[in-house]
């Protein structure tokens, strides 16, 4: 067998970064495809909208090595994400190894399957092609705009923009102009609570209101009440062991049923939801879904006050000075801002890859979130996004230097297609509107990074004091050093009963077809 000696990496934001640092650490060569001209993915500059945030704490939201400085925010701007980024480059000796402004056009498996890939590239206007024994796809499930096509657009002679569009430009014309936001995300949210601070009476078109946790609940700051262990324990996992199957069992479901709740009835009172109409109509449980974000500054009092005017519905159709809804109510709009969220896309693969990387509903067949099923020499990173989601990119990234090596405890290729199917029905059924194309891993970080770290034959628990490890707020800084931990395996391989060692070379099995 032919070990793979350079890993092809597509994309350079922070599951590309921690691809190309954690693969030269198990001592392979990389090569890193970037088509914007600076790193850092959804937080590039050319990305982000004005005074974007993060939805985590500032320690929560970091590598296991490389915790952010001090004198960031507690929820970090996108300029200092992209900093930290940056600086993370540097640490590591990862730019040398960065092609900016490079788009993959299309990647294509070695005739014969077995050896790896041929990239074809275009970099200002030149075409080329290179050779790399194994591609990791880090371009992340946030990297093509969801663009919803309503019928009129050519009529509506004002601006139409998704989110990611939206730059400080658009924020000065908001002065003077109506501004219509679509969607009830926090990139909705924050806009919204921009242009209501310049303008009057900006629109929020919503199809229904969701939940969403205060930065600070009720004088607490919410990473101590649900970035934990036992916050993700609230929220029933598909499979129960250890204390989760007390928490949801006949004696312990009567309590967690009355936190969530109670948290949800909290929740309601701070944010006078009832008065301004936002009251979700769902429980607060079911927050635990892909969607789930946090409240963004101003809105919600905004909203109540009617300085920020609330919509429900869908649009039918634009009209020359705005648009139409599906009740027949017309809005007049300058601007139209989607803050519709994303499509997964892999525009790079031929058809036949495709088919085999997604199900007839379009959903990825990756096991675990990284490995495809039958195809050989690739795997994907970032497709598992978390409350964590730089912690589990690099674990993610682990994963794949191990499933290289051959090193990689898995079960056969037809019990993987298996575990495919049962997440994925269990998926559907808990966020049918929200599972982001089958890799929806939020709220259940914890429970997918233990998964991740059973296969690789390594221990779950990181500190020896579990109840400080299963109350306390997330610290990756607790994973440091997994590369030696697998180092130190690889000379004595752990197999689990039932399963084997899969060499890089195997074809896991072909996709599912439901």
């Amino acid at each position: 067998m032919k070990t793979a000696k350079t890993i092809g990496i597509i994309g350079a934001g922070v599951s590309g970064l921690v691809t190309a640092k954690t693969m030269r650490e198990h001592g392979f060569s990389v090569i890193i495809f970037e088509k914007e001209a600076e790193l850092g993915g959804v937080w590039a500059s050319t990305r982000r909208y004005p005074n974007v945030t993060t939805q985590n704490t500032r320690d929560t939201y970091t590598f296991s090595d490389f915790p952010m400085p001090k004198h960031y925010a507690e929820w970090p701007t996108g300029e200092q994400i992209q900093e930290y980024l940056t600086n993370y480059a540097r640490q590591f000796a990862i730019l040398p190894f960065v092609r900016f402004s490079t788009t993959v056009e299309r990647a294509e498996p070695v005739e014969g399957g077995q050896d790896g890939w041929v990239v074809y590239t275009t970099q200002n206007g030149k075409s080329s092609r290179l050779m790399v024994d194994f591609l990791v796809v880090c371009n992340g499930v946030f990297s093509e705009p969801n663009r919803p096509q309503v019928p009129g657009r050519a009529l509506f002679a004002g601006t139409v923009l998704h989110s990611t569009e939206f730059r400080a430009g658009h924020l000065e014309a908001a002065k003077q102009q109506k501004v219509v936001v679509v969607g009830f995300a926090k990139s909705a949210h924050d806009i919204l609570s921009q242009v209501s601070d310049v303008s009057h009476k900006p629109v929020c078109i919503y199809r229904e209101a969701k939940w969403k946790m205060p930065r600070i609940f009720w004088g607490l700051n919410f990473k101590y009440l649900l970035l934990h262990r036992f916050g993700e324990s609230l929220f029933p996992y598909r499979t129960l062991y250890g204390i989760h199957k007390f928490l949801h069992g006949p004696l312990g479901k009567p309590v967690t049923g009355l936190l969530t709740k109670g948290i949800g009835k909290l929740i309601a009172a701070q944010l006078e939801l009832k008065k301004s109409g936002l009251l979700p109509e769902k429980p607060f449980e079911s927050i635990a879904n892909c969607s789930i974000g946090l409240t963004s500054d101003h809105f919600y009092e905004r909203a109540l006050s009617g300085d920020i005017q609330l919509e429900k519905g869908e649009i039918a159709a634009f009209d020359t000075d705005g648009v139409v809804l599906t009740n027949g109510k017309k809005i007049t709009a300058d601007t139209v801002v989607f803050a519709t969220g994303f499509q997964q896309t892999v525009p790079f693969f031929a058809p036949e890859i495709s088919r085999r990387l997604r199900n007839q509903k379009g959903w990825f067949q990756l096991y675990r979130n990284v490995l495809p099923l039958g195809v050989s020499n690739l795997s994907f990173v970032g497709y598992n996004p978390s409350l964590f989601t730089p912690f589990t990119s690099e674990l993610a990234a682990h994963y794949t230097a191990q499933y290289i090596k051959g090193e990689l405890n898995l079960p056969s290729p037809e019990a993987m297609k298996a575990e495919i199917i049962r997440h994925q029905e269990w998926l559907v059924n808990r966020a049918p509107k929200s599972h982001s194309s089958g890799t929806c891993v939020i709220p259940f970080s914890f429970h997918h990074a233990d998964e991740l770290m059973r296969d690789m034959g390594l221990r779950t628990r990181r500190t020896w004091n579990p109840i400080k490890e299963f109350m306390v707020p997330f610290n990756p800084g607790i994973y440091k050093g997994l590369t030696q931990e697998l180092s130190q395996l690889s000379s004595q391989p752990s197999v689990l009963p039932g399963q084997h060692v899969v060499p890089v070379k195997t074809n896991l099995a072909q996709p599912a077809g439901n």
